[in-house]
């Protein structure tokens, strides 16, 4: 892999009073906490900045090995102020990366340099929180950036914030070709992928640093797309099914919650989720009280606020409790404390043993 060129661009500016000397191209340094001597706040800024500058300065294209000690120190000395709330799923997918051999070392974290000196992270708290919380050195490329003001600083990381840093999933779906090597359109492929979460925790979502800290291996991109290759025979058959929808339906039916719910029905009780998942699509003459019918009006009609997806799974899983005991539904009761209970499969509702 050919290494990112990140040396510091001074353009005649005048240097900090740390580093008046010309970067030289050395071999890779290594930062250790041994070297910061600090005996208040403002003196420790001041040395994380120094060792900071220093041993860029030494590197060879910015590239130095970062001790978990150093990362920590640059996260409580030189993070920039208004820096967005850490992600703890970001934070484990670095931290995976980094114990499975898949760490990319020449991916740049970025600081802007004020002309007084200070050093603000803008771009990188989270591969720094990864590395913070590993117990060995690992390899990073490190960017520095002159600017001329505070506001030309907030500007900088503005340009960060408002571009995600992690790639999106049709990105990462595009990147491994996922949608082609199993045989899915890539909407499909993308609607599967989103899903994965819900199918990989017995069809409940998780969500807060908490939850993550868990189960962690839920969020991972790598396990989600084992799903995705998982359940690709359930997901052409699903998508031939949803095919035969309404364009309005068919919105509905491809997002998260249903998606999750017909792999999971198809996944243990093919035939009936077919003959359920047939007729919520077609929508044709279902009789008043027809559990298909009941939940397509629920799925057309009910608004779901953000962070709701369990009430996506639940509508679908009383509509196919009612279906396969025979039951008339003629409304749809989502309850926060229910039971995720889907009839012949693993998550039937009685207490296991």
């Amino acid at each position: 892999m050919s290494m990112a060129v990140c040396l510091r661009q001074f353009s005649g500016k005048k240097m900090p009073w740390w580093n008046r000397a010309s970067i030289k191209k050395v071999n890779t340094v290594s930062i250790t906490e041994k070297s910061v001597k600090v005996n208040n706040n403002q003196q420790s800024t001041e040395a994380t900045q120094h060792m900071l500058h220093t041993n860029v300065a030494k590197s060879h294209n910015g590239l130095i090995k970062m001790s978990p000690e150093m990362a920590a120190r640059i996260l409580a000395d030189c993070n920039f102020e208004g820096q967005r709330a850490i992600s703890r799923p970001r934070v484990f997918d670095h931290a995976y990366a980094i114990k499975e051999g898949d760490w990319v070392d020449d991916y740049p974290i970025h600081f802007a340099v004020l002309p007084d000196g200070r050093t603000w992270l803008v771009d990188g708290q989270h591969r720094l929180t990864a590395i913070a919380e590993q117990s060995s050195v690992v390899g990073i490329v490190v960017r520095m950036v002159d600017v001329d003001s505070e506001k030309e600083a907030r500007h900088f990381y503005a340009g960060f914030d408002k571009r995600s840093s992690t790639r999106t999933n049709v990105q990462i779906i595009d990147a491994v070709e996922l949608a082609k090597e199993v045989g899915l359109s890539n909407r499909m492929a993308r609607a599967v992928f989103e899903a994965a979460p819900l199918l990989l925790n017995n069809m409940e979502p998780l969500g807060g640093s908490a939850k993550v800290r868990e189960n962690p291996y839920v969020f991972l991109q790598q396990e989600r797309i084992k799903v995705v290759s998982t359940y690709a025979k359930e997901a052409k058959e699903y998508a031939e099914i949803v095919d035969e929808s309404s364009k309005e339906l068919r919105g509905k039916l491809i997002t998260t919650g249903p998606v999750a719910s017909a792999l999971f029905t198809l996944r243990h009780q093919p035939e009936k989720a077919k003959e359920f998942w047939l007729g919520v699509a077609r929508n044709d003459g279902l009789r008043r009280g027809d559990p298909r019918g009941t939940l397509i009006l629920d799925l057309l009609t009910r608004q779901i606020n953000k962070g709701s997806i369990r009430q996506r799974v639940q509508q679908v899983s009383l509509a196919w409790n009612a279906f396969c005991e025979g039951r008339d539904l003629k409304v749809i009761k989502c309850l926060d404390d229910a039971k995720i209970v889907f009839w012949g499969t693993s998550l039937n509702g009685k207490v296991r043993k």
